[in-house]
C-alpha cells in the first residue's frame, strides 16, 4: 500500500522553494509545507538586493579554477556549470508546464568578465582561459590584455588605468544575471499551484529526530 507522507521544507527561499516544488511533483499525494518566518518569501539571502545573481555557471567565478602547478584544476568549474544547465533545464520545463509564466521576469543575459592584475593573477588567467575556453560549456570565451578592448568590456573599471598596466580580461557573452527573489517567488506560486502549502510568520524553533526515524518540528 501506498501511505500518503507528510513532509517540511524551513525557510522561504530559493532552494526551499526549489526542493518543495520538485517533492511535490515527484509525490503529489504527500503533504509538503514551507514554513517562512517573515512576511513573503526570498526576503533575505534570495533577495535580488542580497544576490550576486551570476546563477553561479563558473563563467568568472575565480574560486572555482584554483591553480594546479602550471595549470589550473577546471574540475569544479565544469561541475557547477554542468549543475548550472541543469537548473535552466529545469525553468525550461517549468515553463513548458505553465508554472512558470515569463522566464525574462528573472533571468537576462549578460556577459560574464573575469579581471586579473599583477603577474601571478596574469599567469593564472592565460592558464584558466586555456583550459575552459577548450572545454564546450565554455566555448566563445574570449581573452584580452589589450586596452582598448578591455576599456570596451568594462568601461568603468577601466576609469583609472592605463596602457601597459598588467592587468587581463576574459569575457563570456553566453553569461546570464538571474533575480533569484523573483525567481523564488515563481517557484512559490508553482508550488502552491501543485497543492503545496506556504506558511508565513512561522518560525521553526524546535528540530529533533524521533526513535523511529521521523523529525519532529516544533512550529
Amino acid at each position: 500500500p501506498i501511505i500518503a507522507q507528510s513532509t517540511s521544507s524551513i525557510g522561504g527561499g530559493i532552494m526551499s522553494a526549489t526542493t518543495a516544488l520538485i517533492l511535490k511533483q515527484l509525490q503529489p499525494d504527500w503533504k509538503i509545507v514551507i514554513y517562512e518566518r517573515l512576511g513573503a518569501m526570498a526576503e533575505e539571502s534570495s533577495n535580488g538586493w542580497n544576490n550576486a545573481g551570476t546563477g553561479h555557471a563558473a563563467l568568472c567565478e575565480p574560486n572555482y579554477t584554483p591553480s594546479k602547478g602550471d595549470t589550473i584544476d577546471a574540475s569544479k568549474a565544469i561541475l557547477v556549470n554542468e549543475q548550472w544547465q541543469l537548473s535552466r533545464q529545469y525553468w525550461g520545463y517549468l515553463k513548458e508546464q505553465g508554472l512558470i509564466k515569463d522566464p525574462k521576469q528573472f533571468i537576462d543575459n549578460t556577459p560574464h568578465c573575469t579581471f586579473a592584475e599583477g603577474e601571478d593573477q596574469l599567469k593564472w588567467i592565460r592558464a584558466r582561459y586555456a583550459v575552459l575556453s577548450k572545454h564546450p560549456l565554455f566555448k566563445g570565451m574570449e581573452y584580452t590584455e589589450d586596452y582598448a578592448k578591455m576599456k570596451q568590456w568594462c568601461p568603468l573599471m577601466m576609469e583609472g588605468r592605463k596602457p601597459g598596466d598588467k592587468i587581463a580580461l576574459t569575457r563570456s557573452d553566453v553569461g546570464t544575471d538571474v533575480d533569484f527573489g523573483a525567481l523564488t517567488k515563481e517557484l512559490g506560486k508553482a508550488f502552491l499551484q501543485k497543492g503545496g502549502n506556504l506558511l508565513l510568520f512561522h518560525s521553526v524553533t524546535g528540530l529533533k529526530k524521533e526513535a523511529d526515524g521521523r523529525w519532529l518540528l516544533t512550529i
